[in-house]
C-alpha cells in the first residue's frame, strides 16, 4: 500500500465527524407523585427528546424520540432498554401517514379563551440569561352547547428570550380557530365525542417568552358519574435544570445499528399520531386512569 495512502487514512480518522449547532436542555416537571425527566436536543432541522416518568418507586418505559424535518417530517420513537424502534412519517398536521382519521363535526358552541400576561418587572440571571417574571392568567368560558369546561389558571413563570431556540421550536402565537374539545369527566355521556368547539381567543398583555421555571395552578370543572359537576384545582410545575447552546453530536439523531425496527413497541400501545414528549406521555397515562 503506498505510503502516501497510509497517510492520507490516518490523517482522515483524526477529523472529527462534523457537528450540529443547536441547544441541550433538561427539564424537570411534578405534578402529584409524578416526576417527569425530560432531555431534549434541538436543532434547526432535527430533535432528539428522550423521557423517563417516576412515580415514587416505580417508573415508566426510558424512551426517547427522533425527528429530522423536512417536507414531510420522519419521526422515529426508540424504547431505549428493549432496543426497538418504530418508525412513521407525518403530514402537515403532524400526525402519522395512513392513520385512521376521526372526523370532527361542531359542537354548535364557542369556547372563549381570555389570556393576560402580566410582567412583573422582577429580573435575574438563569443559564447566563435575563430572565423575566411574568405572571399569566387564562380564563375558558364556553358557551351553551360547548363541549369544552369551566377553567381558570394562573402560571408563575420564569422565561428568557426565545431566540435560544431554533425558528420552528419557538411558540407560535396562537389565533382564531377550532380544536377538538378535551374533556376530562369520570363516567359521563359521549355527547363530546368527535366534537370540536369554535374558539375566540382574546390575548393582552406581554408576550413571555421560552420558559425556565413555571408554576401552574388550575381549576376546572370536573363532572361526575351521576352528571353532578364540581370544580377541582391541581398544581404542577416544570424547571429547566441544564440549558446549552452549542455543538451537538450528530450520532444523537441516528437509530443506533443495535436496534431492531418492529410493527410496535412493547412499552408503548400504539403508534403515536404526533411528535411524544415526556409530559405528553404522562397526560395520556393521567387520561387513561379517569377512563
Amino acid at each position: 500500500m503506498p505510503f502516501t495512502f497510509l497517510l492520507l487514512l490516518s490523517l482522515s480518522t483524526l477529523v472529527p465527524s462534523p457537528s450540529v449547532t443547536g441547544v441541550k436542555i433538561v427539564t424537570r416537571q411534578v405534578t402529584g407523585g409524578f416526576v417527569d425527566t425530560r432531555t431534549e436536543w434541538v436543532a434547526a432541522d432535527r430533535l432528539r427528546n428522550e423521557w423517563q416518568t417516576r412515580s415514587g418507586e416505580r417508573a415508566g418505559p426510558a424512551m426517547a424520540s427522533i425527528v429530522l424535518r423536512g417536507d414531510r417530517d420522519r419521526v422515529f420513537v426508540l424504547d431505549l432498554q428493549a432496543k426497538e424502534y418504530v418508525s412513521y412519517e407525518t403530514d402537515s398536521h403532524g400526525a402519522a401517514l395512513g392513520a385512521k382519521s376521526h372526523p370532527a363535526t361542531p359542537s354548535g358552541g364557542t369556547l372563549q379563551i381570555i389570556i393576560d400576561s402580566v410582567d412583573t418587572g422582577e429580573r435575574k440571571n438563569i443559564f447566563g440569561y435575563q430572565a423575566r417574571h411574568i405572571v399569566t392568567h387564562e380564563k375558558r368560558v364556553p358557551s351553551a352547547g360547548a363541549c369544552s369546561r369551566v377553567s381558570e389558571s394562573e402560571t408563575d413563570g420564569w422565561y428568557i428570550d426565545p431566540s435560544v431556540m431554533p425558528a420552528w421550536r419557538t411558540a407560535k402565537k396562537p389565533g382564531v380557530g377550532v380544536v377538538v374539545a378535551n374533556v376530562i369527566s369520570a363516567g359521563s355521556s359521549d355527547n363530546c365525542l368527535n366534537k370540536i368547539d369554535k374558539i375566540e381567543l382574546h390575548r393582552t398583555g406581554v408576550e413571555p417568552g421560552f420558559p425556565v421555571k413555571l408554576t401552574t395552578t388550575l381549576t376546572s370543572d370536573i363532572s361526575e358519574r351521576d352528571g353532578s359537576s364540581h370544580m377541582l384545582s391541581s398544581t404542577w410545575g416544570s424547571e429547566v435544570v441544564e440549558l446549552r447552546a452549542g455543538p451537538l453530536d450528530p450520532a444523537l439523531f441516528d437509530v443506533p445499528p443495535d436496534f431492531h425496527r418492529v410493527d410496535s413497541l412493547r412499552n408503548w400501545s400504539a403508534i403515536p399520531r404526533h411528535q411524544p414528549s415526556g409530559w405528553e406521555w404522562f397526560k395520556e397515562k393521567l387520561a387513561e386512569m379517569f377512563n
